[in-house]
């Protein structure tokens, strides 16, 4: 991927860009009051953009640069990955492994926090990126919160059945809570026996609404099937790889009150068509296309 450090820097200065924007894509401009509520985002009539991994095409994917940057061009929401260390630390990485994202090898579960936070997560993407670390989900959070709204994907392999004290989708929650962050967050994952889970521990806690849920789905399922799905995981929205999305899907989905974030989208072509078919927001790893 191409990258210029010139550009690159003079985006993340100039916050208040000019955005060329046409009435199919994005009617309106974000604020800095939305970028930060999800309810308040509910109130734009337009898709929301949502960066993934950070603003991936440009910078190495879920590092503190790639957030900021994805901040910078006035994305609505992150999203980004968080499963374990070996000292049960809740980390922001995509892949099960090392080797692609950092200059480590091997499982990250297999690693404490101390080792990870010893790696190279930036230079493989471009050395200007030298230094970056793996950030943890709560470095993370204390330095956007109240800038952005957050996606937070659980990875599956970090389920754990039965669940200890300290499962992930434990430590999320008493972190999005502790932060007081509920109303800037949504938890997606592949693996949905996740959402009981974490329905149960709010529960446990007293607490009237759970933090919003998110069924990730990479297989088709039909319109049917999908709506039964969200139902049945009291979703707030479905995340749907974007070849399965279709007109009548999401007709079906917003016409019961569940939103659908398709991933991960690209192609300007593409983000039209979608956006003209009613989608609530794109997942994408070029955030910044979105507004133009």
């Amino acid at each position: 991927i191409g990258f210029d450090f010139f550009t690159k820097n003079a985006m993340l200065k100039h916050t208040h860009m000019a955005l060329i924007v046409t009435p199919d894509i994005i009617p309106t401009r974000l604020t800095c009051q939305t970028m930060e509520n999800i309810k308040a985002l509910e109130q734009e009539k337009r898709p929301w953009v949502v960066a993934h991994r950070g603003f991936r095409a440009q910078y190495p994917e879920n590092t503190i640069a790639a957030f900021e940057a994805a901040i910078g061009v006035e994305a609505d929401m992150i999203e980004l990955d968080v499963c374990l260390t070996r000292d049960r630390v809740p980390v922001v990485i995509h892949d099960e492994t090392l080797d692609r994202t950092t200059d480590g090898k091997g499982l990250v579960s297999s690693h404490t926090l101390s080792e990870l936070k010893e790696l190279d997560a930036g230079s493989w993407f471009n050395a200007e990126f030298k230094g970056e670390s793996i950030p943890t989900l709560e470095e993370l959070l204390l330095k956007i919160k109240g800038r952005i709204t957050v996606n937070i994907e659980i990875k599956p392999e970090s389920f754990e059945a039965p669940a200890p004290a300290d499962a992930i989708e434990v430590q999320v929650c008493e972190m999005v809570e502790k932060l007081e962050m509920a109303d800037s967050v949504l938890i997606s994952s592949f693996e949905h026996l996740f959402f009981a889970k974490i329905q149960r521990w709010y529960r446990d806690q007293h607490k009237l609404n759970s933090i919003r849920l998110a069924p990730l789905q990479k297989v088709s399922l039909g319109d049917d099937f999908a709506l039964a799905l969200c139902r049945r995981q009291n979703a707030y929205s479905y995340h749907p790889d974007e070849c399965l999305v279709t007109p009548s899907l999401i007709n079906e989905l917003k016409t019961n009150g569940f939103q659908i974030f398709p991933y991960t989208i690209n192609d300007k072509k593409r983000m039209e068509q979608l956006i003209k078919w009613g989608v609530s927001g794109i997942i994408s790893d070029e955030p910044e296309r979105l507004w133009k």
